[in-house]
């Protein structure tokens, strides 16, 4: 039997029809509440859905499908709520949001770095032969981002956030809290990265194993030589605005 369509399925499908980008589901991924709430706010048409402890908000966006969800701290978390995205949720691209130490000293805090690509610098696997940070079965520790989302990353930064500067570069992601500005040093100087944190390369690793297009957002929240820094708690408050502002103008651009 051929189901009838409501009111609501009816517009969405007229939507679609008119806007093909309108149809790309998007999945957004922040490690803490604040880095997703004021958008999971902002979306309509919502429903819920809660899964391995998360708790995956699935509606529109300013018009667009999304699923935003708070997936916590560190690789395993980040890995799995990816994987969620795509099997559960069939998400299109993803989009990780968020906040990083920098590792490089034109960096200041309230920048943002859009993804070229990511490493994980905790996976080590020298003594079998590899180069720091290659996965098994991989010939580079690099995890590349999709090229137009990148650019419409750094559109959207420019568009909403003009005070800050945007870079594109190399993320470094490891099950650490990397606070030392030697341990910085080490990672620079290894990896050439832009900036470190805990989640995006194993989204990014998720997404290039099921074809998925990724981009990693983060906004910068404390010099690579420790010689500026402000509470993170209220420093993750201010990034979230601005990275909610630059992921919603992503959504709102023609995919």
């Amino acid at each position: 039997m051929k189901k009838e369509m409501n009111a609501t399925d009816a517009s969405a499908y007229e939507n679609e029809r008119r806007n093909p980008a309108a149809a790309v589901r998007t999945g957004i991924i922040g490690a803490l509440e604040e880095e997703v709430a004021s958008l999971s706010e902002a979306a309509a048409n919502t429903k819920t859905t809660s899964i391995a402890g998360m708790t995956f908000y699935e509606g529109t966006l300013d018009g667009r499908q999304a699923i935003i969800v708070k997936c916590g701290i560190g690789k395993v978390n980040a890995g799995i709520c990816a994987q969620l995205l795509i099997t559960v949720f069939h998400a299109d691209r993803i989009i990780n949001t968020g906040v990083a130490g920098s590792l490089n000293a034109a960096i200041e805090i309230g920048d943002i770095v859009i993804s070229t690509d990511a490493v994980q610098h905790d996976f080590d696997l020298t003594p079998l032969g590899y180069a720091p940070g290659e996965l098994d079965g991989a010939r580079t520790p690099s995890l590349p981002a999709d090229a137009e989302m990148r650019r419409n990353a750094v559109h959207a930064v420019r568009q909403c956030v003009p005070e800050a500067h945007v870079f594109e570069g190399r993320v470094c992601t490891g099950d650490q809290f990397i606070s030392s500005s030697a341990r910085k040093e080490v990672l620079a100087a290894a990896f050439g990265g832009l900036c470190c944190e805990m989640e995006g390369g194993a989204i990014a690793q998720v997404c290039l194993q099921n074809g998925i297009p990724f981009v990693i957002i983060r906004a910068i929240s404390d010099k690579a030589d420790g010689s500026a820094e402000m509470a993170y708690s209220e420093f993750t408050r201010a990034a979230a605005i601005r990275c909610a502002a630059i992921v919603r103008a992503m959504i709102a651009s023609p995919v």
